[in-house]
């Protein structure tokens, strides 16, 4: 084992001596962690169905990052959420070894959160084989090779690692209904009549070469209200620019403002279908339970999408999947230019179909 880090951390001179591989007896405390990026919040979430179903009575704790916390509010599959703190990591070291946890699953498994898991105290501390810092962990999975699969299915692997029978992979998150009330509020103060089909869309994403243009989203708006539907776009911060391009192109958007989180998942949950870049968003409908057109760029659909008849994958055929870092040298919308709003509407329309006739099935009509 290489030298423990003293400098850098103390605490991880309180790393226990389990035996690399031995699960021990049934835990009582678990923490999942995960850090970063809505979307793979969001699917780390996943893990706690299986984790309920297999041991209901056992505390589930999630530790994510300060802008992801609010995704995860009012789970009731969560024991406690906790927020990391970059600006006091010694504080944040101490609270999570005060917990006293059995197990801590380390899905983000950087340096930063290695030292947590080190430092946990934990007898069973699973992660993924990250070279160098991969000491810290007892139970490590190299990362899949080869063919793609689901990112959730791919992380699953952590709970069977540990004897934890896992079922589908499906994620949910959970709303409020004051929260689904101020939704409709603003949706209502966007001039949108209670008793039409509503298609959410979101404009942005965190990278350009993601980016459907907005011509595209023009155009498919455009041809959902002649059709009869709302379409329903949300604002989010930083988002002005190419909403105000969107509504020049078609006056009769629908424009609601969604300046946090949870207003944002409000009102996607108000939606027959949804809309967008594979971003974070598109997650979200997936575990609110709507229906989605993801529409893919450079991104492998496998790996970010569950593959349900209510997650419509629309690529072009013609594109090429990328690794991350070569995104910022291809271009703005490169790969995504050629998926047309034709082939869009199309998707729409069956979801919306399919949506309308499940409707009827449950009234009874």
């Amino acid at each position: 084992m290489p030298r423990k880090v003293n400098w850098l951390f103390p605490a991880l001179e309180l790393l226990p001596d389990s035996l690399k591989g031995d699960v021990g007896g049934q835990p009582k405390r678990i923490l999942l962690i995960q850090l970063r990026r809505l979307g793979d919040v969001i699917l780390t979430a996943g893990l706690l169905s299986d984790i309920r179903r297999a041991h209901s009575h056992w505390e589930v704790d999630f530790l994510t990052s300060a802008s992801a916390e609010p995704l995860l509010r009012q789970h009731s599959q969560i024991s406690r959420l906790i927020a990391y703190d970059k600006r006091h990591p010694i504080r944040m070291i101490r609270d999570i070894r005060g917990r006293q946890y059995d197990w801590v699953i380390d899905v983000q498994s950087n340096p930063r959160t290695a030292v947590l898991t080190g430092a946990s105290g934990a007898q069973v501390r699973a992660g993924w084989d990250i070279g160098f810092w991969s000491w810290v962990y007892t139970h490590t999975l190299p990362r899949s090779g080869g063919r793609t699969v689901y990112v959730l299915r791919e992380r699953q692997r952590f709970l069977e690692l540990l004897n934890v029978p896992v079922g589908s992979p499906t994620t949910r998150l959970e709303i409020t209904d004051q929260e689904r009330s101020r939704a409709e509020e603003l949706i209502a103060a966007a001039q949108v009549p209670l008793d039409v089909p509503r298609v959410g869309m979101v404009l942005s994403v965190t990278e350009p070469v993601r980016q459907w243009p907005v011509e595209r989203f023009g155009e498919l708006a455009a041809a959902l209200a002649l059709e009869g539907v709302v379409p329903l776009v949300m604002q989010n911060p930083g988002d002005a620019p190419v909403v105000a391009r969107l509504r020049s192109l078609c006056p009769s958007v629908a424009i609601v403002p969604t300046a946090d989180l949870r207003t944002l998942m409000a009102t996607i949950a108000s939606c027959s279908v949804f809309v967008s870049g594979d971003t974070g968003p598109a997650h979200m409908a997936t575990a609110l339970g709507v229906p989605r057109v993801t529409i893919y760029g450079p991104t492998d659909p496998d790996a970010w999408n569950p593959g349900l008849p209510t997650t419509i994958i629309v690529r072009d055929p013609a594109a090429s999947i990328m690794r991350t870092k070569d995104w910022a040298s291809a271009g703005e919308h490169a790969g995504i230019t050629g998926v047309s709003s034709a082939t869009v509407l199309e998707n729409v329309r069956g979801l919306l179909r399919a949506s309308h006739q499940a409707s009827i099935m449950n009234t009874g009509r």
